[in-house]
């Protein structure tokens, strides 16, 4: 019956087996776009939920009511430079060293523990993506540097956040003062508190650091984590035990404490280099709601994107101010480090750019 109905379809002067096999093809790729479009919608609602966690704030400075001319910028501005438009080689814009290539965003650790004070800036570290040169920069600010502060007399670098308040507004006072005072432009800001550092870095799974027999004895004691049995050695630290770490001040000096914390950067970073594209999303998804951050969603989406690239870029580091560039003193604002501050903005400026400062080449 059915070879019957087969013979009789196939005799009919209408039939033809093209147009049956073109139906198949419509039908399936029907099917395919409709998963296709299932799977992209899901993955946008899931991308959208997870930035959505995010607190973001606006990223102009005006919006905090503070203004960049209060200081003079170290950088004198040509006239070739006076347009706002992008540009796609390192310049100045503004009255500040800025490369299209590279994206300077300023880390800060904020020690507000204590209630009704906002805190300070206690972590001040600019991580430079610098695709022009393939490589991750980690430039740590001394808290004690003495600098002038853009609406206020001169006072620790730290202080530049508490002045403001604290909160976006203190960042992005934060961020106007170390552009006025070294001439380097800074893209955008991303505020970890006192209390999501532990958070995080346990939403990471720990982060491994080679530590000293002094420094493993401060953590067992001080870092609140019911692990004590650390010594002289390679761990994996929970979030207490690096947060501690990070802030240890009875070993050493400031300098050394700010060593440590990019310590525990690099090695966050390394971490990941291996990881899939998945798993730095997830990450992301556990820890975005912990920070405070004036980047677009559009950036962190592409940063996010790019990330096992950039995790990937070897790791330079920088202090400021150096060795030999500047000296101490006692003021009215307590122990304070002065810069030599043409020797500052030479080495920042030289570190993040390289051989692509303005008028460099022509030297």
């Amino acid at each position: 019956m059915k070879k019957r109905q087969h013979l009789e379809q196939s005799e009919s002067p209408n039939y033809n087996p093209q147009d049956s096999t073109r139906d198949r093809a419509k039908k399936v790729l029907s099917l395919v776009f409709g998963i296709l479009f299932l799977v992209f919608g899901v993955g946008c609602l899931y991308v959208d939920n997870m930035l959505s966690k995010i607190n973001f704030v606006p990223n102009e400075s005006e919006s905090f009511g503070l203004s960049s001319t209060a200081v003079s910028a170290p950088v004198s501005v040509p006239e070739s430079a006076a347009s706002s438009e992008p540009i796609s080689e390192p310049g100045i814009v503004g009255g500040l060293y800025h490369d299209d290539a590279i994206t300077n965003v300023l880390l800060l650790g904020v020690d507000d523990y204590q209630a009704n004070d906002p805190g300070r800036s206690d972590t001040m570290m600019l991580v430079s993506v610098d695709t022009r040169h393939q490589k991750l920069k980690l430039t740590s600010f001394m808290r004690d540097l003495y600098v002038a502060i853009p609406g206020h007399s001169s006072n620790k670098l730290n202080t530049a956040y508490h002045f403001a308040g604290g909160g976006a507004s203190g960042a992005a006072q934060t961020v106007l003062t170390i552009e006025a005072n070294f001439g380097v432009d800074i893209d955008r800001f991303v505020i970890i508190s006192n209390s999501a550092f532990d958070k995080i870095v346990d939403q990471l799974g720990g982060v491994s650091v080679t530590i000293t027999a002094e420094e493993a004895k401060l953590i067992n004691r001080y870092s609140g984590d019911s692990r004590r049995n650390l010594t002289a050695g390679t761990f994996n630290l929970s979030g207490k035990q690096a947060h501690y770490y990070a802030r240890i001040r009875a070993i050493g000096d400031d300098f050394e404490r700010t060593e440590r914390q990019r310590k525990v950067f690099v090695s966050l970073a390394n971490k990941f280099k291996t990881q899939n594209i998945g798993t730095i999303y997830n990450a992301l998804s556990n820890t975005l709601g912990l920070v405070t951050t004036n980047m677009t969603k559009n950036e962190i989406l592409g940063m996010a994107a790019n990330s096992l690239t950039y995790l990937n870029y070897p790791i330079s580091q920088c202090r400021i101010p150096a060795d030999g560039e500047y000296y101490s003193d006692n003021l009215t604002v307590g122990n304070v480090l002065v810069p030599d501050m043409p020797a500052c903005q030479k080495r920042v400026a030289e570190f993040i750019f390289e051989d692509d400062l303005p008028g460099k080449k022509a030297e």
